[in-house]
């Protein structure tokens, strides 16, 4: 069977090369400002490369996984899509965004690493104030102490 992957720009701008079904999103492509990059597209396309929008279902999906996690923070556009993406077609994320494998773990979606190492661990993160420690969904700035609210990784 031949593998699928839904490559992240990383792909693109370190010129990995993958053997399978390649697919990427609109929003990657717009992503790439190098003209190494843009080379390494032009190379993928004439291997077959597709580039599709994901559905707006599977976008959803996504979303409100990212949003359970706390990591719709730390993702693009393009990160959802991607996501999205291998959802839909059931196949490997590519990319080196240490986000986009926390979801994909999440998401029972399989990741592959271009250059860095893989996520040792899932992170749910949440926001908590760093004068007296408490926990918030959206609040910046702590309505008890007046201190910022950050994302932290939050203890399982």
């Amino acid at each position: 069977m031949t593998r699928k992957y839904v490559l992240d720009a990383p792909v693109f701008i370190y010129g990995a090369h993958l053997i399978g079904v390649t697919y990427t999103v609109p929003e990657v492509t717009r992503e790439l400002k190098s003209s190494r990059a843009e080379i390494v597209l032009q190379e993928f396309l004439r291997e077959g490369l597709k580039i599709e929008e994901p559905s707006k279902k599977a976008v959803r999906l996504v979303t409100e996984k990212a949003k359970s996690t706390g990591e719709h923070l730390r993702l693009s556009q393009a990160d959802i899509d991607v996501l999205a993406k291998a959802l839909e077609v059931n196949g490997t994320v590519v990319t080196d965004d240490y986000s986009v494998q926390n979801v994909a773990a999440q998401l029972g979606v399989e990741t592959q690493q271009i250059l860095q190492p893989p996520i040792k661990q899932v992170i749910k993160w949440g926001r908590r104030c760093v004068g007296c420690g408490r926990v918030y969904k959206t609040a910046e700035v702590c309505p008890v102490c007046g201190s910022e609210v950050r994302l932290k990784p939050m203890k399982k």
